[in-house]
């Protein structure tokens, strides 16, 4: 692939990312009315990291289907998808961070309702049970899901920072490839995440489906592929 078509490609992928997030935006916009519109937007933003990082788990197996000489175009719209993810993880962890800093809080209804530290470290931490103490962990239902969230945007952050040749020289191919090889692992820390908030969250539309129909697609790809390339590798 020229530097022209390249270059087009990465247009295209972006536009049609953009397009993507603006039809879904306004197709769940009206099932979060319930919502305060910030939150929505966060929700909303939540939503489609998770389908990011799932289509840029499902590119590899579509990868390995299609004829080789279009192996570049899948990796280079891979990247691309991948950058989204983080854009949208990006503003969903922003937009919680400031509702979590100011009102209205999230529309949370289980889990442990001691007293949080202020602002945003309430996601994560106790207030101290005495005057002079450190904060405690919050393990609550909905703190663990926080701290899945965490990781998971700690991660995704690591893997858009790397996501251009110039990073991948810099780290080296092998260290490069296993780091880029965690996808997996990120979809499952921000699928856990979700299913915990989908519980603790009031009210419709959330549910289990929104999120685990989709990953078991997923998971169901990889393995046909990983499958495929055993067998191949067998023979």
């Amino acid at each position: 692939m020229n530097k022209t078509n390249h270059v087009q490609l990465r247009l295209a992928t972006h536009g049609a990312a953009l397009c993507f997030v603006g039809i879904a935006s306004a197709w769940m916009w009206p099932n979060f009315a319930a919502f305060p519109a910030m939150e929505t937007c966060s929700m909303i933003a939540g939503y489609l990291s998770f389908v990011f990082i799932g289509l840029s788990l499902l590119i590899g197996p579509i990868k390995s289907w299609l004829p080789g000489r279009l192996t570049t175009a899948c990796l280079s719209i891979r990247r691309d998808v991948g950058i989204w993810a983080g854009l949208t993880g990006l503003l969903h962890v922003a937009l919680v961070l400031v509702l979590f800093d100011g009102e209205p809080n999230l529309f949370i209804v289980t889990g442990n309702q001691a007293d949080k530290a202020s602002g945003w470290l309430g996601l994560f931490l106790l207030a101290p049970p005495d005057p002079g103490m450190w904060p405690l962990p919050n393990w609550s239902f909905s703190g663990v899901a926080n701290y899945l969230g965490a990781i998971a945007f700690c991660l995704l952050l690591a893997l858009v920072c790397t996501s251009s040749n110039r990073a991948e020289k810099w780290l080296g191919g092998s260290s490069w490839k296993r780091l880029h090889l965690s996808n997996p692992w990120l979809l499952l820390l921000v699928l856990f995440h979700g299913l915990i908030y989908v519980q603790s969250i009031k009210g419709e539309p959330h549910s289990f489906s929104d999120l685990l129909v989709f990953a078991a697609i997923v998971w169901l790809a990889r393995s046909v592929s990983f499958v495929q390339t055993v067998r191949k590798r067998r023979r």
